[in-house]
């Protein structure tokens, strides 16, 4: 047991010192270290902050439960859109190809009948020009006509068919009477 003492003696001795030095050392403000905020737990801090692990376990099943049946309309409807788009291709596809088909044959029809057109008119012009060149030969030959009756005498004209008429009466009622009055 005096070992013991002795120790403890010794170590009381040890701490007076320690004391001892720490008093006659001058007073130093205690360095602040930085405190270090924890993060923020918002589900210990908010709407959850009471609840239990196994509360939250329960939260988070039911927004399981919520977000599958969302994605399940969602996918559903991607389905139901897809099914629409090939639908419409199949059933609007063949019609669209059959009316480009058909509004090419009608595009080479008309280009044909366009052609037609422009050989016609061709040979209209020919024509015309033909009628022109025809007019203008008809044009001076009745011209000349129309001089050529303007230069006859009418009075005398009229003069010889009278004298004309005279003899024809004459013959008549020589050679037999009236017959042709």
């Amino acid at each position: 047991m005096e070992d013991d003492n002795k120790i403890i003696e010794e170590t009381e001795n040890k701490a007076l010192a320690a004391e001892a030095e720490k008093v006659s050392e001058p007073v130093k403000e205690p360095v602040k270290e930085p405190v270090k905020e924890e993060p923020v737990n918002k589900i210990k801090s908010g709407k959850y902050a009471d609840s239990t692990d196994h509360d939250l376990l329960v939260e988070l099943v039911k927004l399981e439960k919520k977000t599958s049946k969302r994605t399940g309309i969602v996918a559903f409807s991607m389905v139901v859109i897809a099914a629409v788009v090939l639908a419409s291709a199949v059933l609007i596809v063949p019609k669209v190809v059959t009316t480009l088909t058909a509004a090419e044959t009608t595009l080479e029809h008309a280009t044909n009948l366009m052609g037609e057109v422009n050989n016609s008119l061709d040979g209209m012009n020919k024509m015309i020009s033909n009628v022109d060149t025809v007019l203008t030969d008809n044009t001076e030959a009745m011209s000349e006509a129309i001089k050529k009756i303007s230069d006859i005498d009418i009075a005398g004209l009229n003069d010889s068919i009278k004298k004309l008429n005279d003899a024809v009466d004459a013959l008549n009622r020589l050679f037999g009477g009236n017959r042709g009055r």
